[in-house]
């Protein structure tokens, strides 16, 4: 599968890869036509040149050849950073945002499409069946069906503006990742 088949978090988790296993630069030569970028050799005695750079290369296409490791390893960590940051952030939302709820506003998530989403998973529709009767066959429709009544809600909006309903949402949830977990 090529590169661009992949996934992004495929694709960078690639990417690192490639970037740790590189090997470094250890030494640069010149002469009159060239820069030669060279690395310890299989024979000890002589490095090897893996790259040669002519005078011609304009200096900044020369400076990212010399860097070629050092500038994509320092990019995999700044996206690093920026996405343990994003997962705090969104961590912190999530926090603020279930206070907030607790304290009588409205529900923290979107749980009606949430639900909506749940009710289209096999696994959601098998625990449907064991845990609260569902009937065959296991449509969508009555999945959803099934998870009004068992909440005692009219329509999945419910989830998203009372948080009663949303509380029997969560727990509902809980039931089936628990149920989930010892199959």
């Amino acid at each position: 599968m090529t590169s661009q088949h992949l996934g992004a978090k495929e694709r960078l988790s690639a990417y690192r890869e490639l970037v740790l296993s590189a090997v470094p630069i250890d030494q640069i030569s010149t002469d009159h036509e060239a820069l030669h970028l060279e690395i310890d050799g299989v024979d000890t005695t002589e490095p090897d040149i893996i790259s040669t750079i002519p005078q011609a290369c304009p200096a900044s296409n020369r400076e990212l050849l010399l860097k070629h490791i050092e500038i994509p390893a320092d990019l995999i960590r700044m996206i690093d950073a920026a996405a343990k940051l994003d997962r705090r952030r969104r961590t912190e939302i999530e926090r603020l945002q279930m206070e907030l709820e607790a304290r009588g506003g409205r529900p923290a998530k979107n749980y009606a499409g949430e639900c909506a989403m749940k009710c289209s998973e096999p696994a959601f529709k098998a625990f449907m069946e064991a845990r609260h009767a569902l009937a065959r066959p296991l449509t969508d429709d009555r999945v959803a069906a099934r998870v009004r009544s068992v909440l005692a809600i009219s329509s999945r909006t419910d989830l998203n503006t009372s948080n009663q309903a949303a509380a029997r949402w969560r727990e509902m949830v809980k039931d089936f990742e628990n149920w989930r977990k010892q199959r």
